[in-house]
């Protein structure tokens, strides 16, 4: 194995082996043996499935946007690990955090004997939240927020209807995976077991109408005919409107493609929810804190949920999210009687809270969400180029500050899932770390930690560039 060498997070990629390299082979073969076969994908699986014969690479360490497999090898990671590292990895003050609390408390009792740590992570979430969202029920991921947040609408209205939307990611758990649309093999080997009370409508992007409107439909007709729709299925018994109690949306698509909603279709929604007294989710858990340029990508347009969920960039790294919703809504669960009726072992980690504490701080002090807006805007412009230089290949740039996509196209249009993966590893070669994205797996996402530089982003356009040229 190569020796480590320091880093400080801030370098360029050093690429010592082939990728991936010998030592991330073996790891990977040792690993297959012990790991269920759906879950990492290996050589044989993928050049069989998806043409992309490539073995994943070994993480072995990361700092800032920087990461090192066990081969030695220096990565620029462009995903911010899922968008987690919004500080980037291992942030100092978080690691500091985790330090110290490692040496006072690990494990409390979260709904019975609190930690110190998680009264603190509470009180500086609902500081942190808009508007009136003023109480949190916190979980270890993406999906339990989203399953308290659909439980909370639930107790709240007695209805078990919800709608979600086509392209939607909220998580794979039973209670989530209903709600979730991102594609149908992910739902269909357990379609019986979900909630038969979910019902999916188009997503209002605005660069691929609904409901058989013209292309170049602009986005104020896209959001009146997806509002209409909506207005006329809540309307009554004959579509099981009055069934349904909350309604769930990402206000910007993060798996499903960086997908904007059309231009005041959110306002819309808070209207039809508030006239027929639905609860309103926002699904936050990849565009919060920071990500799209403001703390919470609702504030974009002003417009409030009654949930709000988040999650990833939360805890620094540690796997912790929260449910906040309002003080009207939260006291719908009643007053706890000694037995939370929602609740698990680990909720409120006193490590996570404190971790995620640090990060949120952190966040807040040094005004990421603006810089993260000034330093999106300059990127969004250099992909621009990129697309004007090669409209053969990019169909458009998608998203908002740090949460980007290029969307990929075959000669004739469609969506190119052989280009997004041609980049996918053509970067990795040359030590960039991107996923693609999206329901056909063609939109290359850019989502780098927050402290990347400028160098290390102009180097990873470059190599995006240079692909392109071969594709």
């Amino acid at each position: 194995m190569t020796p480590q060498e320091d880093f400080d997070g801030t370098q360029l990629p050093r690429i010592r082996t082939a990728i991936p390299g010998p030592a991330s082979i073996a790891h990977i073969d040792t690993l297959a043996r012990g790991e269920c076969p759906a879950i990492t994908a290996r050589r044989a699986r993928r050049a069989a499935e998806t043409g992309a014969g490539q073995d994943p690479i070994v993480w072995d360490r990361a700092l800032g946007a920087n990461v090192q497999d066990v081969d030695g090898n220096l990565y620029v990671d462009l995903t911010a690990a899922f968008a987690v590292a919004g500080l980037g990895h291992r942030h100092p003050e978080v690691v500091a955090a985790a330090h110290a609390q490692l040496d006072r408390l690990i494990h409390a009792m979260g709904d019975v004997y609190p930690s110190q740590a998680k009264v603190a992570l509470i009180d500086t979430l609902t500081r942190l939240a808009p508007g009136e969202l003023s109480q949190c029920i916190l979980g270890l991921s993406g999906a339990s927020a989203v399953e308290a947040a659909l439980k909370t609408a639930t107790v709240h209205t007695g209805k078990p209807g919800v709608i979600a939307y086509w392209g939607g990611y909220h998580g794979l758990s039973h209670g989530a995976l209903a709600v979730t649309a991102y594609r149908d093999n992910f739902r269909k080997p357990f379609l019986s077991q979900l909630n038969p009370h979910v019902t999916h409508l188009p997503y209002p992007d605005p660069h691929a109408p609904p409901y058989g409107l013209p292309a170049d439909s602009s986005p104020e007709r896209i959001t009146r005919a997806c509002l209409a729709h909506l207005e006329q299925l809540l309307a009554g018994p004959a579509t099981g409107g009055e069934g349904i109690g909350a309604i769930i949306i990402e206000p910007i698509q993060g798996r499903g493609g960086e997908v904007e909603c059309a231009a005041g279709y959110l306002e819309g929604l808070r209207r039809v929810c508030d006239e027929r007294g639905v609860v309103l989710i926002f699904d936050e858990i990849y565009t919060g804190f920071g990500r799209t340029g403001t703390m919470f990508a609702c504030e974009h347009e002003g417009v409030l949920p009654d949930i709000l969920c988040v999650g990833k960039a939360m805890g620094g790294g540690f796997p912790i999210s929260a449910a906040i919703g309002t003080r009207e809504v939260m006291a719908s669960w009643g007053s706890s009687s000694g037995e939370a009726i929602h609740t698990s072992t680990f909720l409120g980690n006193p490590l996570g809270c404190a971790m995620a504490t640090a990060a949120l701080q952190v966040l807040e002090r040094e005004g990421w969400p603006e810089r993260v807006s000034e330093l999106g805007a300059w990127l969004k412009e250099q992909l621009e180029a990129i697309k004007r230089e090669m409209p053969q290949h990019i169909l458009r740039i998608r998203g908002r500050g740090l949460m980007l996509g290029i969307e990929l196209v075959e000669e004739d249009g469609s969506p190119s899932l052989h280009k997004a993966l041609a980049l996918m590893d053509g970067c990795r070669q040359r030590g960039f770390l991107v996923l693609p994205s999206g329901v056909h797996g063609h939109v290359l996402a850019i989502t780098p930690p927050f402290v990347i530089t400028q160098a290390q982003l102009s180097a990873g356009l470059a190599a995006i560039r240079d692909i392109l040229h071969t594709c």
